[in-house]
């Protein structure tokens, strides 16, 4: 089951960046996901087994992404993510991997903007609850966000990575590698700004 959700819930960190002017490509710390993905609440303390019924929808999720079935895939991420959310509020520990899930189906359909957005969500709610988990999920909303191809939508989601970034440095040390990240995400933020304030002017 554990090996299941991490294989279904694996990031793409490893996915290659788009070239984008001289700034360089943006990456999460190598370190950033090498603890194994469960559904069980975050700092319980209490060795809580996932519902057979949530294990069971995990599984046939990652069994369609095996066989190259993405749509139905996805479909099965949103509907799992929404009844969850509906059932225990969007920030339920299940609800938050259900999420990411369906973010990492999102990736693997092609749909960078949708996991990016949906990545996105799953950091800002738990950098919102000052969940110890928040800057390990900004950096994989980094890793979806590096994948865009509209320079409007970088800009944008770059911004509120780097607003998430300052959030979380405000409350101690960022982990290793993530200032190093948040400059990176910086640098081509505000050289796609540039480019936009003189493009009128060339």
């Amino acid at each position: 089951m554990a090996t299941a959700i991490a294989r279904a819930r694996a990031t793409a960190t490893a996915a290659t960046a788009h070239d984008r002017s001289d700034a360089p490509p943006a990456g999460p710390p190598a370190d950033s996901d090498a603890r194994p993905v469960d559904l069980r609440p975050a700092g319980s303390g209490v060795d809580v087994d996932v519902p057979d019924d949530i294990a069971d929808r995990v599984v046939r999720i990652n069994a369609l992404t095996v066989t190259g079935r993405l749509d139905e895939a996805f479909a099965e991420a949103t509907a799992l993510r929404e009844s969850l959310s509906g059932a225990a509020g969007t920030g339920h520990p299940y609800a938050l991997e259900a999420r990411a899930l369906e973010a990492y189906v999102a990736h693997l359909r092609g749909d960078h903007r949708q996991a990016t957005v949906l990545a996105l969500s799953v950091a800002r709610i738990r950098c919102g609850a000052g969940d110890e988990r928040a800057p390990t999920e900004v950096a994989r909303a980094a890793a979806a966000w590096q994948l865009l191809d509209d320079d409007r939508a970088v800009v944008v989601h770059g911004r509120e990575l780097l607003g998430m970034w300052d959030g979380l440095s405000r409350r101690g040390p960022l982990p290793a590698g993530h200032t190093e990240l948040a400059a990176q995400v910086r640098a081509l933020v505000e050289s796609l700004e540039a480019q936009r304030v003189l493009a009128p002017l060339a």
